[in-house]
């Protein structure tokens, strides 16, 4: 077995749980590849063997070492590698990390033997007209918001090509079922069922009391225009502008994210844990 490690070094315990992984990968026979720029950082560190790997298709899984924003990034990796990804919480909450550090060993060991389901998350994109470059994947979301020299951005809604809303906010947060625990529940969206294939749009300081977040399937087609200049962002991350009265188009991703899991605790009874531990 080999597995691609997508560290993120921006964790103080990182260099400390990899040079534990490495070692343990070792005894148990697994070969760890990196990319060549992290294989690197941990050569200079002492933390190894690992082999420089530009490309995790190569590899049997992606294990991603730190929160779920470095989990995240790492199921845009594996969506275009077509490869599952598990995580290793080194966060405050870690939603959606299956593995505690403390777990380490045994968890390795059922990944080794195949022991663990491997489970489909939805993912959408923004599409932009002419060939601009939109957004082709977000596992979490994608947020519209205003120009920083606006007051306000106006938003037209459209699903199935009838428009169905018409107003001002600071922006509006598409969703998947993932990302309901993200920024959309921050805004005021519901939690959802990551199983779901849905679209939740969540407005951000809508203009009026009577705009609410609304579900959508997630076979729906849904377009977004304004007068103004956007500014688009997929999982906090990769971004674009949207011209003025360009029609943006959400809908399901064509790539596809796929987790691993061990199935020892159901999501709801993650969620009732990690939000106690918030409080």
């Amino acid at each position: 077995m080999r597995i691609y490690l997508m560290p993120n070094f921006t964790k103080p315990r990182t260099g400390e749980l990899l040079r534990e992984l490495c070692a343990r990968m070792r005894e148990l026979g697994i070969s760890a590849a990196a990319s060549p720029e992290n294989c690197r950082t941990m050569a200079g560190e002492g933390i190894g063997p690992a082999e420089p790997e530009p490309d995790a298709a190569r590899c049997d899984l992606i294990l991603s070492i730190g929160g779920d924003g470095t989990l995240i990034h790492s199921a845009w990796r594996a969506a275009l590698a077509k490869r599952p990804v598990v995580g290793v919480n080194l966060g405050r909450l870690g939603f959606l990390a299956q593995i505690e550090p403390e777990e380490l060993g045994r968890f390795l060991l059922r990944l080794r033997e195949g022991d663990y389901r491997r489970e489909k998350r939805f993912a959408i994109q923004a599409e932009l007209p002419g060939g601009e470059d939109g957004l082709p994947f977000a596992l979490n979301d994608i947020v519209f918001s205003k120009a920083p020299e606006q007051n306000l951005a106006d938003f037209e809604i459209f699903c199935n090509g009838r428009r169905i809303d018409h107003y001002s906010a600071d922006g509006v947060i598409f969703s998947t079922s993932t990302g309901s625990t993200a920024y959309a529940l921050s805004a005021g969206g519901p939690v959802m069922d990551p199983a779901l294939e849905a679209i939740l749009m969540v407005p951000i300081c809508p203009h009026s009391i009577a705009i609410r977040p609304m579900v959508f399937s997630g076979e729906k087609t849904i377009a977004l225009r304004s007068r103004g200049a956007l500014q688009a962002v997929a999982d906090g991350a990769r971004r674009t502008t949207i011209p003025p009265g360009t029609t943006a188009v959400i809908g399901r991703s064509r790539l596809e994210a796929e987790f691993i899991s061990f199935g020892e605790q159901e999501f709801f009874e993650i969620l009732t844990a990690k939000i106690k531990q918030r409080s």
